[in-house]
């Protein structure tokens, strides 16, 4: 197959003719990261123009040197539709290219060029005239990552293209992957609405790879989201929080609700960011992700800041809403692999004995601590790596004679991990996240500190940053107060903390070239920036814990 690509050196253009605001000279726009950059700073980042040279053909080739403990932490999208999937496309290329690259792998001896030509094809046709948000995104991402639309589909929405008809038919195994809670009312110390999940996968998978993106549509509602069009988390400006784990094999019984798919096609994750773009709260979401023709399967937990929650189980053709209250639960939602309504037919304690009992972990902790639940608690149920099942604890969470037989929270398999954990407080629009595990020696994350970040939503750009700026300031001061008590040097903690200090300062200079940007009127150029900012700051945050502390920190 012939795919086009374009090397795009993306970062600041200078800001001669702004020598009038502050910080914007010459000597303040040239430059980047120090050799001694934390994990997280491309090394390619640089202060260039964005320029495309020519195009060259990608025969499913990319840097292989990229991996979830070097990848850019953040990205920011804003603007039209377009802009966001070209802005997208522009940061988030290599990665766009292995996820192309691992689906292609899939069905090479399956489709030819014409088979994927005309499949990809009719779904551009489709997006163009009932979807044209949808269309122009993806039109974006191929104009910014230098690929055609029909690689754009595959690259931002992965296997769930092998479902369409017009192609071929993919009938993976059934999920066993992720987890997803929500609490809210008299579950959580003041009534907050929390949320978090567990994005589960191969640790290699191209998903690890992922920047989190914060997303500003000009038509729509702020989003962040962990691992961005891979992740399985999303919270918006309203509150609203959508997260997804996968499901079972199930066939619908006589009180289900069949779809007619012959519609909309719309690949999981994507479409869970897209309607948090769209939806304001809990019910226009249920109503957005059950009447409109997606193809997902699985369990959707989706809250909202006005304690109205609820769980999605749904298959390619069928699905149920699901309440709190509806299996004992009181103010609180909890999805694993399984599915709970009896509208099923599947009997889920046998044929899922390593989903249950993740579930069951995770309520027994809520449980213990209900009336006082914080974002630390939904951190410390999701990272549980002892499982609770039948009335006992159990420490032993893995079958080696089972692949993907981990019965704890965590994904702890030989390969199979965790790779991202999400925690948000929604009211006051907060999201922690942590790549791989609580114990970095569990991880498969390459120089991974095994520490949460925080970041908080704010009204634009500059806003999120700022709060994110913040947070790493106070990091590094904790961490210096914390060092000064100490009777002896230790070299590996005093690493770290100079790696966070140098962290602030370098996304403070990203700072100050998105702000001669975004004064300049250039959104695209802000956008870019301002997640090279961002990730600096993210791993201030994580090198400053890291420096005096081996336990998780999160400041409820």
């Amino acid at each position: 197959m012939r795919r086009k690509v374009a090397r795009v050196l993306f970062c600041a253009s200078l800001c001669l003719s702004l020598l009038a605001f502050a910080g914007c000279s010459a000597e303040s726009t040239t430059g980047g990261a120090s050799d001694n950059a934390p994990s997280g700073t491309p090394d390619n980042a640089s202060t260039d123009v964005a320029v495309a040279s020519g195009a060259e053909e990608f025969d499913g080739v990319f840097d292989a040197t990229v991996n979830a403990g070097n990848t850019q932490e953040v990205v920011y999208v804003n603007g039209s539709w377009f802009d966001m999937g070209r802005q997208y496309g522009l940061q988030q290329k290599v990665q766009l290219e292995n996820n192309w690259a691992s689906v292609m792998a899939m069905i090479y001896t399956e489709a030819d060029d014409a088979a994927y030509n005309e499949a990809m094809g009719k779904i551009l046709k489709h997006y163009e005239a009932d979807e044209p948000s949808v269309f122009d995104f993806l039109s974006g991402v191929a104009d910014g990552a230098g690929i055609s639309k029909e690689d754009a589909i595959v690259a931002i929405m992965g296997s769930s293209v092998l479902n369409y008809d017009l192609m071929m038919h993919y009938d993976p195994e059934r999920s066993k992957t992720c987890m997803t809670v929500s609490a809210w009312g008299n579950m959580t110390l003041d009534g907050r609405h929390l949320g978090g999940a567990n994005l589960d996968a191969i640790s290699a998978t191209p998903a690890a790879m992922f920047s989190d993106m914060i997303s500003y549509p000009d038509d729509g509602y702020a989003v962040m989201a962990s691992g961005g069009m891979q992740g399985n988390a999303f919270m918006n400006s309203e509150g609203l929080i959508i997260t997804y784990a996968g499901g079972p094999h199930a066939a619908p019984s006589e009180g289900a609700e069949v779809i007619d798919r012959e519609g909309t096609f719309l690949d999981t994750l994507f479409a869970y960011w897209y309607t948090a773009t769209k939806c304001a709260t809990a019910d226009e979401a249920v109503k957005m992700l059950t009447e409109t023709e997606w193809i997902h399967t699985g369990n959707i937990n989706i809250s909202d800041n006005n304690g109205n929650a609820y769980v999605v189980e749904q298959k390619d053709t069928a699905y149920v809403v699901r309440k709190a209250g509806d299996h004992g639960e009181e103010d609180y939602l909890i999805t694993a692999n399984h599915f709970l309504d009896e509208s099923w037919m599947n009997d889920s304690y046998e044929a899922y004995p390593d989903s249950v009992p993740r579930a069951s972990t995770v309520e027994r902790i809520l449980l213990d601590n209900k009336g006082s639940v914080t974002p630390r608690t939904i951190a410390d149920a999701l990272g549980s790596i002892r499982y609770y099942d039948e009335g006992k604890w159990s420490e032993e969470n893995w079958d080696f004679g089972g692949f993907y037989q981990f019965h704890s929270p965590e994904g702890d398999d030989l390969e199979f991990k965790t790779i991202f954990r999400t925690i948000f407080d929604a009211t006051d629009l907060e999201m922690f996240v942590l790549r791989g595990h609580d114990e970095k020696f569990r991880s498969d994350v390459p120089f991974g500190t095994a520490n949460y970040y925080k970041l908080t939503l704010g009204e634009g750009m500059q806003a999120t940053n700022k709060s994110a700026e913040t947070d790493a300031r106070i990091a590094v001061r904790n961490a210096g107060a914390e060092l000064y008590k100490s009777d002896t040097e230790d070299a590996d903690a005093l690493e770290c903390y100079n790696k966070a200090a140098e962290a602030v300062h370098t996304g403070c200079n990203y700072t100050t070239m998105a702000d001669c940007a975004g004064a300049k009127g250039d959104k695209e150029q802000a956008a870019i920036l301002y997640g090279l900012a961002t990730s600096q700051f993210t791993n201030a945050q994580r090198y400053a814990q890291a420096s005096y502390t081996t336990e998780n920190v999160i400041v409820d």
